[in-house]
């Protein structure tokens, strides 16, 4: 019998208490880690041991062949510098991306882990027996860049097994033997607000009972929503991060395996070698000075697996994908790296070596993959770990990563917040995307607000210089901002502020990115005085600065009745809202203007082979009216 579990997460606060001021709300997962298209494995799936898992794949779902379900997300950014890259996050966001509708004040279920069945009956032919040493280890990390549980929550492990139950049928005269999962509570420990490191668990599988073909492994978690006078500040929050699950026979309590065979790994956030934003216009990025816009160093982390030191050859490239270039900035040498298990992370502060993203005159938009190579060279152990990413040039400024670890409001109502931002030469403002997280039962869907430009008045947001009024927050997809457009564009230059005016007196739940601290840029208004935020972290606000064409004529007029999904998507795009009649022709454009695909009629299209990014599709009728809309592509 196949259990389904629930779990949940509860809130702190960033300063707040009667009198007017901001605050931030803690969060945990996005709306990625949980599809519709959610994967659950047959029950008859078996595998044997060693079991072992790292999270290393893609994410942001478990993998298929070890784990049931994908209600957890599998991240780098929750997870504090986890054991190996990726780790998997447990929070409060069902699996249609939506707060628990069985939320509650009081501590309940919310996320589980569960795994495939897992063989202990025989190895080789051999029966297994709690004379071989089976032991459980894994490593969880409460919080981590997220919000921590606090006392009332807690991290849940279980085991189970495997055992026939006869029900007998009266009325048919037959008796019906079921496969039911026997569950014993092995483990817990209650949450607790400490920035901690991965904290390590070994635990004996020495009952009888568990030896048999189908052993189980869950992990689940209770949360509790707060108590709070505005149903905007309940979301998602107390935060547990699970990496490096290991089961196999021959091992002990004193082992120091980590993993089946040793391994020497990169972890920790890609760098982006920007220093003041995460992403930028390309036009904005050509125009700034090399020491305006390149950080002077980043850092790199190696986690070594094994139990003895190795030396490591490490390796640092940019390719950038109009034209192949290949930049090398770092090949270096690192001698006698010491084991994770007696010394952690090894950190590593990396020059630039005053590389600077090359300027293609040529193009509007462009981008940059990044990739890190790990190479262990010494005593004859050879293996290579490799971390890739995408810097992007686009059409808009972004202080943020994509994903929101809290979320940040002001109170009382009409009050303000603002980003400041900075043009290196004259542009114009189209509009500006907004990431605002989910509330219990969808609470903040209904609050007003407006959009606000404003120029520079001495480092503080100054005269207004453009509002669009009375809107609401909405959902366009999985990791997908928000698009608001103005009713013209708005001439900027220097420096200028967007930011958003709240009507009503509760937090509006904007994303809030708590892996770079940019409070520098951050201002709030509750009275006549703006303010420097105190809230270490990026809003997410992305104003879309110098709008990239597509090559829409003149003549042409549009609709606006395309809807896509998922957006972000990996393989195939659905479309509604065409007219099966009226359609000439499909195109996608990326972020130059170039068209990259071409389709006739089809609401689903596989997308499978472009590259990560964000492109606009337009479909063109009969008539020359269309309709466009951007979507992002992400594996």
């Amino acid at each position: 019998m196949n259990k389904k579990f629930f779990i949940i997460v509860s809130i702190v606060f960033f300063a707040l208490s009667s009198q007017a001021q901001e605050y931030l709300i803690g969060l945990g997962g996005t709306s990625a880690s949980k599809s519709s298209s959610m994967r659950i494995v047959k029950n008859d799936t078996v595998v044997t041991l060693p079991f072992f898992d790292d999270f290393t794949n893609d994410g942001p779902y478990t993998s298929a062949q070890k784990w049931q379900s994908c209600c957890v997300f599998v991240n780098t950014k929750f997870p504090y510098l986890p054991v190996n890259y990726r780790a998997a996050t447990l929070d409060l966001l069902d699996e249609n991306c939506e707060v628990y509708k069985n939320g509650s004040s009081n501590p309940f279920i919310a996320d589980s882990l569960l795994s495939v069945a897992i063989s202990l009956e025989n190895i080789d032919n051999q029966k297994l027996t709690p004379a071989d040493s089976v032991y459980f280890s894994f490593y969880y990390q409460a919080g981590g860049n997220g919000d921590c549980p606090d006392t009332n929550d807690s991290l849940v492990l279980c085991f189970g097994y495997n055992q026939e139950e006869e029900i007998y049928d009266p009325i048919n005269n037959v008796t019906y033997v079921y496969d039911t999962i026997i569950w014993n509570h092995v483990w817990s420990t209650a949450g607790y607000d400490l920035d901690s490191t991965f904290q390590r668990v070994m635990i004996p599988v020495d009952d009888t009972v568990y030896f048999k073909d189908k052993f189980y492994i869950l992990f689940y978690n209770y949360g509790t929503l707060p108590t709070s006078m505005y149903p905007t500040e309940r979301s998602n929050m107390d935060i547990w991060n699970i990496d490096c699950v290991y089961l196999d026979m021959n091992r002990s309590n004193a082992d120091n395996s980590i993993a089946p065979e040793p391994k020497v790994c990169l972890t920790g956030n890609n760098p982006t070698f920007l220093k003041r934003y995460n992403s930028m216009p390309y036009k904005q990025y050509k125009e700034t000075s090399p020491e305006v816009a390149m950080d002077f160093e980043y850092r790199m982390y190696i986690s070594n697996l094994d139990s003895i030191p190795h030396d490591i050859r490490y390796v640092c490239s940019v390719e950038e994908k109009n034209t192949g270039r290949i930049d090398t900035i770092n090949d270096v040498d690192f001698l006698a790296v010491k084991p994770y298990f007696s010394d952690g992370i090894s950190e590593n502060i990396m020059s630039l070596n005053n590389f600077r993203y090359p300027d293609f005159s040529e193009y509007n938009s462009t981008y940059f993959t990044i990739r890190q190579d790990l190479y262990v060279i010494d005593n004859e152990f050879i293996s290579n770990d490799s971390i890739i990413s995408i810097q992007h040039f686009e059409d808009y400024f972004a202080y943020d990563a994509g994903v929101p670890i809290k979320g940040y409001g002001v109170v009382p109502d009409d009050s303000y917040f603002a980003t400041q931002f900075n043009v290196s030469t004259p542009d114009k403002l189209y509009g500006v995307q907004l990431l605002f997280n989910n509330t219990f039962n969808d609470a903040n869907a209904y609050d007003y607000f407006d959009i606000y430009v404003w120029g520079n008045n001495g480092g503080m947001p100054g005269e207004t210089m453009y509002v669009l009024e009375n809107k609401t927050p909405w959902w366009p997809g999985y990791y997908a901002y928000a698009y608001y457009e103005f009713d013209e564009p708005i001439d900027v230059s220097g420096i200028f502020y967007v930011g958003l005016r709240q009507h009503e007196k509760r937090s509006i739940n904007i994303g809030f990115d708590t892996s770079k601290d940019n409070s520098q840029y951050n201002f709030y208004k509750t009275g006549t005085i703006w303010k420097k935020s105190e809230c270490e972290g990026s809003l997410m606000i992305r104003p879309v600065v110098g709008k990239i064409d597509t090559d829409v004529a003149e003549n042409q007029s549009v609709t606006n009745n395309l809807h896509l999904y998922p957006n972000p998507v990996g393989d195939v795009l659905h479309i509604e809202g065409i007219d099966a009649n009226a359609c000439r022709n499909i195109a996608i454009y990326d972020m130059t203007g170039r068209v990259v695909k071409e389709f006739a009629y089809c609401n689903e299209l596989n997308v499978s082979e472009l590259p990560c990014g964000i492109y606009v599709i337009k479909t063109v009728n009969n008539d020359g009216t269309f309709a466009a809309s951007r979507f992002v592509i992400s594996k």
